[in-house]
C-alpha cells in the first residue's frame, strides 16, 4: 500500500495520457466523467473525514465534541465564505489561492523529527510549505495559461490576472527549495504527475495531482492519525461524501449552469477553508 502512495499520481497521469493517445476524438464528457470519478474517489473523501479529525484533536485535547455543533460551525464557515464569494469575488479569489498554496505544500513539508511551533525552525517550515505549494500551484497553472484564462474570465474579478507572467523556472525552483529528504517519495510523485500534466488538458492534470498525490497523501495521514484501516475510514466517509457531492451538484445547478466549471472550483474553495484550517492541525502528528 505504500508503494501506491508513491505513484498514485504517475499512473493516473499516464493512464489518462494513453486513453487520450489511443481516443483521438474522445467526447470531452469523457474528460469530466474522469476528474468526477477521481473527486467522487479520492477529491472529495479526503475532506470528509474532517469531523473525525476534530473529534481527535478534541480528544487529544481532552475537550468535549458534539457533531452537531461541530456540523453547524463547519457549515456556517461554508455559507459566509460562499456569500464573501458573492459580494467580494477579487478577496475571496485571492484566499481561495493562499489557502491553496499553504495546504498543498503543507502536507509534503511537515518534518515531525523536527516540528517546532516557534522560533526560526517554525519559520523555516511555514516558508517551506509555501514555496513548494506555490510552486505546485503555480505549475499546473502556469503550464495551462489558456484553459486557466477562461476560467477566470466566469470569476467576474473584475480585473485580468495572467497566470503565465512569471516563467517555469521560478515555479521548478520553488517546488525544489521545497523538497523535505522526509517526504522523498511523496516530492516525486508530485514531481513526476506535473511534469507529466503538462501534456493534459487542464481539468485531468489537475485533477491527477489533486486526486494522486494531494488527496492520497491525506488519506495516508488520516489512516495513521486516526488509526483506521483505509476500508473502515472509507466506510465512515460514505455518507458525508455522497452529502458534499450531492451540495456541490445542486449549487452549481442553482448558481449558473452555463459557468458550471467556475462555480465548481468556487464551490471546492467553499469545502477547503474549514478543511484547510483542520488538516493543518492534524498533519504534524502523523508519524
Amino acid at each position: 500500500m505504500i508503494s501506491f502512495y508513491r505513484i498514485s499520481g504517475i499512473v493516473l497521469t499516464l493512464g489518462y495520457w494513453v486513453l487520450i493517445s489511443l481516443w483521438k476524438n474522445m467526447p470531452v464528457q469523457i474528460e469530466w466523467a474522469f476528474c468526477l470519478i477521481l473527486l467522487a474517489i479520492l477529491g472529495i473523501p479526503h475532506g470528509a473525514a474532517d469531523h473525525l479529525v476534530a473529534q481527535q484533536l478534541a480528544r487529544l485535547q481532552n475537550s468535549s465534541f458534539s457533531l452537531i455543533s461541530f456540523a453547524s460551525k463547519y457549515l456556517a464557515v461554508m455559507l459566509a465564505y460562499g456569500i464573501m464569494w458573492y459580494f467580494f469575488p477579487l478577496a475571496s479569489f485571492v484566499i481561495f489561492i493562499g489557502i491553496s498554496i499553504f495546504h498543498f505544500g503543507d502536507l509534503e513539508t511537515t518534518d515531525t523529527s523536527q516540528s517546532a511551533k516557534t522560533g526560526t525552525a517554525y519559520f523555516i517550515q511555514i516558508l517551506r510549505t509555501f514555496l513548494l505549494g506555490m510552486g505546485i500551484l503555480g505549475f499546473i497553472l502556469s503550464q495551462h495559461a489558456t484553459e486557466v484564462g477562461i476560467i477566470l474570465q466566469n470569476f467576474n474579478l473584475g480585473i485580468h490576472i495572467t497566470v503565465d507572467a512569471l516563467p517555469v523556472g521560478i515555479y521548478i525552483l520553488c517546488i525544489l527549495l521545497g523538497f523535505q529528504k522526509e517526504h522523498t517519495g511523496y516530492f516525486i510523485n508530485t514531481g513526476v504527475t506535473l511534469l507529466l500534466g503538462m501534456y493534459l488538458p487542464l481539468l485531468p492534470a489537475f485533477m491527477c495531482y489533486f486526486a494522486g498525490c494531494h488527496s492520497i497523501y491525506s488519506i495516508r495521514v488520516l489512516t495513521t492519525s486516526l488509526a483506521l484501516s483505509t476500508k473502515n475510514l472509507y466506510l465512515r466517509l460514505l455518507p458525508f461524501t455522497i452529502a458534499a457531492f450531492v451540495m456541490g451538484i445542486v449549487y452549481v445547478l442553482m448558481v449558473s449552469q452555463q459557468k458550471w466549471l467556475a462555480h465548481a472550483f468556487i464551490f471546492l474553495s467553499i469545502l477547503t477553508l474549514p478543511h484547510f484550517f483542520l488538516m493543518h492541525k492534524i498533519i504534524p502528528k502523523r508519524p
